[in-house]
């Protein structure tokens, strides 16, 4: 990975590690179907639950968390 993609996964870890988004993303994300993540993050938005900005960190892990190999996986 890019220099500049660790810096801005970094970033993404910082906001998301605030307690109120680990509080929101523990209670909405982690029992909700992955395909309804986006739909979720909207909802959060809507409702204020969340920021904007919080909602795109939060997107953007679980991005990399969809891509990332697990070792042994094809």
């Amino acid at each position: 990975m890019s220099n500049e993609k660790n810096i801005a996964l970094k970033k993404c870890i910082e906001v998301s590690e605030s307690p109120s988004v680990l509080k929101w993303y523990e209670t909405n994300l982690t029992t909700m179907p992955q395909s309804e993540t986006v739909k979720t993050l909207e909802k959060g938005i809507e409702r204020g639950e969340i920021t904007t900005r919080e909602a795109l960190s939060i997107c953007l892990l679980v991005g990399v968390q969809w891509n990332v190999k697990f070792e042994g996986v094809p």
